[in-house]
């Protein structure tokens, strides 16, 4: 951790601890997390588990559910956030934004599996964008060891620059000043006078709910990825003993070892000896009773029901009162983002202001959807005593139920004219055609 006394400090002391990168047990972890979460070459988590000559007879097993239960934990963003800024909803506001629900979205996740992280906001030209920033260095404020006073980064390199040949550059920012530095230290300006023309830092550092009084914490479903790396040591010890069902072949006997070969489709011939069979011990069910209970476990440490889907027909009620404890976790979660939402919005209001001259209001709120389940039945009674006393009417149920498809109110009451008249008016399907054209004989209505 490194505390801010001056910019000279503060980019040497990074600069050092950035260029030892891979020896960062912290950034290692997190490659791991990711790799986890991408299903990228898990393999080589566990091969050390497996040596000598296992690995030719069979091939390492490894799952997925990395990603599918970070995701189904991560449920803020799960629909769009309304967002208003003033008294009334600004449309030319979300003008400026560039992907941001999806965006959020992806940082969410990112942010439950890994922990402490940056989001980057930063102007194309005509709209703002965001990144995330995972490995990066922090200089912090002595007086508060949680205010960051100035970010180091390094700046992303191709990625088809396999022989990483190109030099390293880190990216430099405080509220007064932004360049970019090479390893050597020498200085590239990017800005006249190497100026922050924002005057604020453009990042918003998003913490886990377990954060005390350190700056980079570990995420909340890091041991999804860990449990995962678990379960595919599990797998793969089932797939060898389920391979060895047949039994362990020996030979008795002064036989050659180098002229004996084993296999489905080969002969074997002995001179001098007898070939016998050792039958497999392990109990194949155990070993999949541990890794159904290692799935469970962890999904019982993240309030998430599992049941290998043997359970169906369930209705919203009783898949909401499963998810009780998981819904409470996503409300602790939805206070949290709606403070990075708020801080977000000061950055988002000081670029527009300096980018475009446009000065946006103060005033920022966020209202995140309440989560529902499927409950066909419910719904429908619902629907029913709405249209009864005049609430809602079917253009209300058709623009509620299929939003994309009707830009407003009169798109839809159009739609249901046509359908109306399709209705009264259906051509005889059965009507012989004379020369291309369709008879003009009717179906009784």
């Amino acid at each position: 951790m490194i505390y801010f006394s001056n910019a000279q400090q503060v980019i040497a002391e990074s600069i050092e601890q950035l260029k030892t990168i891979n020896q960062n047990k912290m950034f290692e972890h997190r490659d791991k997390l990711i790799d986890y979460y991408q299903y990228s070459n898990t393999q080589k988590y566990i091969t050390n588990y497996f040596t000598g000559t296992l690995q030719k007879e069979f091939p390492l097993y490894t799952t997925n559910f990395t990603k599918r239960l970070i995701n189904r934990i991560s449920m803020v963003y799960k629909n769009p956030p309304v967002r208003q800024i003033g008294i009334d909803e600004n449309t030319d506001y979300a003008a400026f934004l560039k992907n941001k629900d999806y965006q959020m979205k992806v940082f969410e996740r990112i942010h439950n599996l890994l922990g402490t992280m940056l989001i980057h906001t930063h102007w194309d030209g005509q709209k703002i964008h965001y990144r995330p920033i995972l490995r990066y260095q922090v200089a912090l404020n002595p007086d508060n060891p949680l205010e960051v006073e100035a970010i180091i980064y390094p700046k992303d390199k191709p990625v088809d620059d396999t022989r990483q040949s190109q030099e390293d550059v880190f990216v430099y920012w405080s509220k007064d000043e932004h360049f970019l530095i090479n390893a050597g230290g020498r200085i590239i300006s990017v800005n006249e006078g190497n100026l922050n023309p924002y005057m604020m830092l453009p990042f918003v550092t998003i913490q886990p709910n377990t954060i005390v009084d350190e700056y980079f914490n570990e995420g909340e479903g890091a041991d999804i990825a860990l449990a995962n790396q678990q379960i595919d040591i599990s797998a793969t010890m089932l797939q060898r003993h389920i391979r060895a069902a047949g039994g362990q072949l020996y030979v008795n006997g002064r036989v050659d070892a180098s002229k004996i070969e084993l296999g489905l489709n080969k002969i074997l011939e002995i001179e001098d000896g007898t070939l016998n069979s050792v039958g497999n011990q392990v109990d194949v069910n155990s070993i999949i009773a541990g890794i159904e209970h290692q799935i469970k476990h962890i999904c019982s440490n993240h309030h998430i029901a599992f049941d290998f889907g043997l359970t169906s027909n369930r209705s919203g009620v009783s898949i909401k009162l499963e998810n009780l404890e998981l819904m409470e976790a996503r409300e602790d979660d939805a206070d949290k983002f709606r403070m990075i939402e708020r801080e977000l919005y000061q950055v988002e209001r000081q670029i527009i202001g300096v980018m475009t001259g446009r000065v946006l209001p103060e005033d920022f709120s966020v209202d995140f959807s309440e989560m529902e389940f499927p409950d066909p039945d419910n719904e429908m009674k619902q629907w029913d005593w709405w249209m009864k006393h005049g609430i809602k009417d079917k253009v209300d149920y058709i623009m509620e139920k299929d939003p994309d498809r009707f830009e407003d109110r009169d798109d839809a009451i159009k739609h249901l004219e046509e359908r109306q008249t399709q209705r009264t008016s259906r051509t005889n399907i059965f009507s012989l055609r004379t020369n291309g054209e369709a008879d003009t004989q009717r179906l009784p209505v």
